[in-house]
């Protein structure tokens, strides 16, 4: 059986633009970094999803992190969440040693 020239460059070209795919995106952003809230944004959104159970986040928003007057870093977080046709919005606030480490965690209920 003869296969045609242009159908093999064709399947030819099509293993090597998928096959090398993923090098070419992960090459774009080389020495990327995760911002430095995103550890206890994780924390945020694992925390409201063990304290409603029965919602699912549909959205998350970083708000900014704050500095008490003794010391403590405060990180807050925004997070939307919805059950059937209920939805409401939790401002998580994680509060954090002067060295970053964890001190407490609070949650308050917005509609908006």
């Amino acid at each position: 059986m003869k296969i045609p020239f242009k159908l093999c460059s064709l399947v030819l070209t099509s293993f090597l633009l998928f096959t090398s795919v993923p090098i070419a995106v992960s090459a774009a952003y080389p020495g990327t970094q995760e911002p430095a809230y995103a550890k206890w944004g994780r924390l945020a959104v694992f925390e409201t999803g063990k304290r409603y159970p029965d919602y699912d986040i549909v959205d998350y928003l970083y708000v900014g992190r704050t500095l008490a007057q003794n010391g403590d870093n405060i990180e807050r977080f925004k997070l939307w969440i919805k059950k059937g046709s209920s939805e409401k919005g939790v401002v998580v606030t994680i509060t954090l040693t002067p060295n970053r480490v964890f001190k407490s965690i609070s949650f308050q209920e917005t509609d908006r």
